[in-house]
């Protein structure tokens, strides 16, 4: 199903970019712009028990090269690449099993697969840090709307990979112990190595604000919390 969906987008892509007008004299360094965006990331459908930080800094770059589709240089199409990196800020841990802290089964005993999920320290231990973060290459494509005022307008779609996903652990030994620790967990059970989503960025020359909503969960479905960033912040284009 994702491959045919990732077939499917690259199809609109490359149909998007051959309608769009061909490349005139205009240097290649015009049509290709860098930027980098800042933002904070809204986990949407996190489980009750889990409180996440209000706060959930992300960073990305990218860069784009630009097709005009019109004389007056209004309206273009895009395609480019980037890197995105997205953290989830919370109190609690991540577990994999079958059965959560609680001895709660998780999944049909009939299942095979151990499923991923959160659970909240018990008391005596204390928490300073707990984080999931993930990092993307993405592939960004849509169109952009240029006024003749400067103000510009755009809406468009990116796909990625996961290069890189871990969690970060500061605080008190989990046996008990009462020692300060610091553990980092490098190889992550069950999530998924492909995100998808639409963007929209609205702002004035080289700077704006951003929006981007992962359609696709952080885990695999079944084995793992169905979540996903809202990510709400802001974008230079300088260059």
């Amino acid at each position: 199903m994702k491959r045919k969906l990732f077939l499917l987008i690259t199809l609109l892509a490359l149909t998007a970019a051959s309608y769009a007008q061909k490349p005139s004299a205009e240097s290649i360094r015009k049509r290709m712009s860098l930027g980098f965006g800042v933002y904070n990331d809204f986990w949407m459908k996190v489980p009750d028990s889990i409180h996440p930080r209000v706060i959930n800094q992300g960073v990305d770059v990218f860069i784009h090269y630009t097709f005009p589709m019109d004389k007056k240089g209004h309206l273009s199409f895009f395609i480019g690449g980037g890197i995105g990196a997205h953290n989830f800020y919370n109190q609690a841990l991540l577990g994999v099993g079958k059965y959560n802290a609680y001895g709660v089964p998780l999944i049909d005993d009939t299942k095979l697969q151990n499923v991923s999920y959160f659970y909240n320290a018990p008391n005596k231990i204390d928490v300073k840090k707990s984080k999931l973060s993930i990092t993307y290459v993405d592939v960004p494509f849509g169109f952009q709307y240029k006024a003749s005022n400067k103000v510009h307008g755009t809406l468009g779609f990116k796909v990625g990979w996961s290069l890189n996903a871990h969690t970060k652990y500061k605080g008190t030994d989990l046996e008990g112990s009462g020692l300060q620790v610091v553990e980092k967990s490098l190889k992550l059970s069950n999530v998924d190595n492909f995100h998808y989503g639409p963007f929209a960025v609205i702002g004035y020359k080289w700077f704006g604000a951003s929006v981007f909503y992962q359609l696709s969960s952080v885990f695999n479905k079944d084995l793992g919390p169905q979540i996903f960033p809202l990510s709400v912040g802001l974008v230079f284009q300088p260059f």
